[in-house]
């Protein structure tokens, strides 16, 4: 694990389906845990499985294509959505 340059920690209701998403890519999983997500009205933890993925340099530059990639394309929809143009 010494190469790992970079983290993602994954604790919501599709946290296994992301993890495993990552770990198809080639990344590695680092963790796996419950973690407190809220306190319920009663006082109670409500827990949630907890994943951690690792990338290595190459992983985690793909990685930083794809989220510009996502952003910029979120920026042009956006774009799209604010415009006075008729459709």
């Amino acid at each position: 694990m010494e190469n790992i340059v970079f983290t993602l920690q994954f604790s919501d209701l599709l946290a296994n389906k992301r993890a495993n998403d990552y770990l198809a890519k080639g990344w590695t999983l680092v963790s796996v845990g419950p973690v407190c997500v809220n306190t319920l009205d009663n006082g109670q933890a409500d827990y949630e499985m907890s994943y951690v993925v690792g990338a290595n340099q190459q992983q985690y530059d793909e990685y930083k294509k794809e989220q510009e990639s996502l952003k910029s394309a979120e920026n042009d929809f956006n774009k799209m959505c604010n415009s006075d143009d008729a459709f």
